[in-house]
């Protein structure tokens, strides 16, 4: 029997609540792969202290990272890449994933979450969750939705077409003025995984998730 503890440090909120039910749901679909039974704990969100809030965000995951420590053996840090994948990873992952490492804890690895704009591309990969979570029939084309999913990944403001397309199932009252973020959580739980690969950013989280399982001798 294997262990694997999760956990994320997200830039925000809504990235905690779309990405913990989609990140375990991912590492369950690896893990299906194992030559034994893992266990699987929640993904647990990683939050600052009040002290460390000033602090440079490599220093800041980091700390995080070590008050958590007995909690996890894979760590999964997300930024949103704002067009440049390159540069999120290397300016607003890496180094904190690098301070991580620094601490040579032993079978503890490090991934990288990073859309290729905001999480909110990812939430929009899949129309059959859209209508399941939004409570609508509307077709793709009425939410809004690219007619090619790669278009997706080329979406200047993935968070305005999200609300946009909460906001043609016309919602009313008070879930109307909540908005899209409180269906994030379910979103992730719904979100088919097929729609998410055909998404290259994706498909490099995914096959990251796989080579940590496998330094961590889960995997093969």
């Amino acid at each position: 029997m294997h262990y694997l503890g999760l956990a994320l440090y997200a830039e925000g909120s809504t990235d905690y609540q779309f990405l913990c039910p989609l990140l375990l749901r991912l590492c369950e679909s690896a893990c299906a792969q194992a030559d034994q039974p893992v266990e699987i704990g929640g993904v647990l969100p990683l939050d600052d202290t009040h002290a460390m809030r000033a602090e440079p965000r490599a220093e800041r995951i980091a700390q995080a990272a070590q008050d958590a420590a007995g909690a996890w053996n894979l760590l999964f840090v997300h930024a949103d890449a704002d067009g440049d994948a390159a540069q999120a990873l290397r300016e607003r992952v890496a180094p904190g994933l690098g301070r991580v490492r620094d601490a040579a804890r032993p079978r503890a690895e490090g991934v990288a979450v990073v859309p290729v704009q905001e999480t909110e591309a990812w939430v929009l990969a899949d129309g059959d969750a859209l209508r399941a979570v939004f409570g609508s029939t509307l077709t793709d084309s009425a939410l809004g939705l690219p007619a090619q999913l790669a278009a997706i990944e080329r979406l200047a403001e993935p968070k305005l077409a999200l609300e946009a397309a909460f906001l043609a199932t016309r919602p009313t009252g008070r879930r109307a003025r909540a908005g899209a973020t409180p269906l994030f959580n379910a979103l992730g739980e719904q979100v088919a995984l097929d729609r998410l690969r055909a998404l290259p950013s994706f498909r490099t989280l995914e096959s990251d998730i796989q080579a940590a399982l496998q330094r961590l001798q889960i995997l093969k």
